[in-house]
């Protein structure tokens, strides 16, 4: 077996993959939104536009509604010139230290969007599609003409807003229909900035005294340990062992590339531990004796501890 193991871990050259079979999007700014195809294009126009932004550094949370906050502050970077019909601010709920205050008084001066009373605006109410339909008919200045037309859905206008439309309505309002979509791309195996970026997790880890329950740098448990690096990576890992081995793709121990975790059943019939595999017969782990995270021989654990498998998540 270790003949075969070893043949495999040269193999591999030490290289290997960071994403997903629900791939990661690589031409998407937000991973989340690159992976819906009606909105993925809109959503990164608008934010390589500076008009909308995520809810983080990485994340568009596209399926999340709209506050009336959050579409006043994405309306008033869009809004053309438009004569001030409103000289009072009447809304007792938004003060002048609010984020949001500037782009609601912008707004509320144009006639573009009203309170939810004469001196409440509610911004943190979530917009009905019915009332986004009216603030961005005000906002660009849509013209229409009554028809007969008739939406059999029509009852959802009530419905809440989601980011990932608003980011598809403006799309079109402003620049027209989106690009085709771009399925996400999986990083070559071969990548070696990705290869980088692992060692660069691991090393930060690395050193860390074993702490039960520990995900930081102050102390590491096993799963801690590998659920830190995965995630300087942008891979968010269930937190225990056990869960994490539910994850991710089966591979056999010939097949271990460098980036998957192995896991073991170190004695009590079920897995109790488990490491990153950093090729050339090593792994990177936080023994619960012995002292501090670090990488070890994978020899002495085959030879000690039964395997329960390994699993590619990256």
């Amino acid at each position: 077996m270790m003949k075969r193991l070893q043949k495999g871990m040269l193999s591999g050259l030490l290289v290997f993959s960071l994403f997903t079979s629900t791939a990661i999007a690589a031409e998407y700014h937000f991973a989340d939104a690159g992976q819906i195809p009606w909105a993925a294009s809109s959503v990164e126009k608008l934010y390589k536009e500076g008009i909308m932004s995520g809810v983080s550094a990485k994340e568009f949370a596209p399926n999340t509604p709209m506050t009336r906050s959050q579409l006043a502050a994405v309306l008033a970077k869009v809004a053309k010139n438009k004569p001030v019909l409103n000289t009072n601010f009447p809304f007792t709920d938004v003060s002048t230290t609010d984020w949001y205050y500037p782009s609601v008084k912008k707004l509320y001066s144009m006639g573009m969007i009203k309170g939810v009373s004469d001196t409440e605006f509610s911004p943190e109410q979530t917009v009905s599609r019915e009332e986004a339909a009216v603030i961005l008919a005000h906002t660009f200045d849509v013209s229409y003409e009554k028809t007969n037309a008739l939406f059999v859905d029509k009852q959802q206008a009530g419905k809440a807003i989601t980011r990932a439309e608003t980011a598809v309505i403006l799309h079109k309002l402003l620049y027209g229909n989106p690009a085709p979509y771009d399925p996400p791309k999986k990083a070559s195996r071969s990548n070696q900035m990705i290869e980088q970026r692992l060692i660069k997790a691991i090393n930060a880890g690395l050193g860390a005294p074993y702490k039960y329950g520990g995900s930081s740098t102050k102390g590491f448990d096993c799963s801690g340990f590998t659920g830190f690096v995965y995630g300087q990576l942008g891979v968010d890992l269930p937190r225990d062992s056990r869960s994490q081995f539910r994850v991710g793709e089966k591979v056999s121990l010939s097949e271990m590339d460098k980036g998957d975790l192995i896991f073991f059943d170190t004695g009590g019939g079920q897995i109790s531990h488990v490491g990153i595999y950093v090729g050339n017969n090593k792994m990177a782990h936080a023994p619960s004796s012995g002292g501090n995270t670090r990488i070890d021989d994978l020899e002495w654990y085959l030879s000690n501890y039964k395997v329960v498998g390994v699993k590619r998540v990256m």
